[in-house]
């Protein structure tokens, strides 16, 4: 009978200490996911914002629709300059074009090929947050003034209610401010960074 007891007693605790070390793990499991599926919705976030100011450099102005992000992708150009020569430390760049010791050349190239240059970039795929199933990041874009001057910004955003909602009780562990949520740009401020940076 004390026998029986004993190994009663060892498997009593035995599963005890795996409930308490699924317990202490259940957080540290959370902040691994959390961390793999911010580093995706980052790196679609870097991605907008390599598109918007190549969209910029071309025309001036960011654009407010990631599907229109896609097309200029897709199908536009993008100019280059190619530089021949160097210019002595004498003269200025602007001399030393004019004296033909520097030549500059504008060549255009399909934006598909200069910009998200990994292989097989699903550029279709650039509206959509990560984990999500389909929901797309929020963007505006537009002007600020700053003194006489009227600065372009644009801010893209997702949601930690969106790319999360599937983990069970994502609410519990996650420590930020769940209305923050990851962002480039800004529309406040002349300002491209994320404020994940």
């Amino acid at each position: 009978m004390k026998t029986i007891i004993q190994i009663g007693l060892a498997i009593v605790i035995l599963v005890l200490v795996y409930f308490i070390y699924d317990s202490i793990m259940e957080p540290v499991r959370f902040n691994q996911e959390v961390a793999r599926r911010e580093a995706m919705v980052v790196n679609r976030l870097k991605d907008i914002r390599q598109v918007q100011m190549a969209h910029r450099a071309r025309y001036g102005a960011f654009n407010s629709d990631l599907d229109s992000l896609v097309r200029f992708v897709k199908a536009d150009s993008l100019a280059v300059i190619r530089a021949i020569g160097s210019v002595p430390d004498s003269l200025t760049e602007t001399e030393a074009v004019r004296l033909g010791i520097v030549q500059r050349d504008t060549i255009w190239v399909q934006a598909m090929d200069s910009l998200l240059r990994r292989t097989r970039y699903p550029v279709d795929s650039l509206p959509y947050i990560p984990f999500t199933g389909g929901k797309r990041f929020e963007m505006d874009a537009g002007k600020i003034e700053r003194g006489f001057t009227k600065l372009p910004v644009f801010e893209a955003k997702a949601n930690p209610v969106d790319y999360l909602r599937d983990i069970d009780r994502w609410r519990v562990y996650y420590t930020r401010d769940i209305e923050d949520g990851l962002r480039v740009g800004s529309m406040f401020e002349a300002s491209i960074d994320g404020n994940w940076e």
